[in-house]
């Protein structure tokens, strides 16, 4: 699938991300079709609200993946804090008891996320992102190590 790169007054390109939510204490709420139903809702008027184009999205027991495009108008790190802002509000305010047995207090979501800059999206890269990359992005790098990885591939990168 060929993507159009998207023009602006000031710029051209494209920006796309694959980001992964995680309920709080992953817990398995997304079991309940209802309360995915009603979470991808939230998620999918606060995209519009963003322009933002959801281009795909995958619900697990105990996380979501979303396939965005056209993300111009704000930062990845803006973009999930308005999504998971939004969704969490909307559903402890309105659909709070379809979950309350699992969540508690005033968390929807966990306090991170993952995301990852994808070129054009189609079946076959969400399949691998999906299902081949599933363990990979828990993975915990310490900082120092994470440095000391960056650099070496630079070195190799400029050889």
């Amino acid at each position: 699938m060929e993507k159009e790169l998207i023009l602006s007054s000031n710029a051209i390109g494209e920006s796309n991300f694959h980001i992964q939510l995680t309920p709080a204490f992953r817990r398995q709420i997304f079991r309940d079709e209802q309360v995915a139903e009603l979470t991808f809702a939230c998620i999918l008027e606060k995209l519009n609200e963003l322009k933002v184009v959801l281009v795909a999205y995958n619900f697990g027991p105990d996380h979501l993946h979303l396939f965005v495009a056209n993300v111009r108008f704000v930062s990845e790190i803006e973009l999930v804090r308005q999504i998971k802002g939004y969704s969490s509000f909307k559903m402890r305010r309105h659909f709070s008891s379809l979950f309350k047995n699992k969540l508690w207090g005033n968390k929807f979501w966990s306090g991170g996320h993952f995301y990852r800059s994808v070129g054009a999206v189609n079946k076959e890269t969400m399949k691998h992102y999906i299902e081949d990359c599933q363990d990979k992005h828990w993975e915990r790098a310490s900082a120092p190590k994470l440095v000391e990885d960056m650099q070496k591939r630079i070195v190799d990168f400029s050889t």
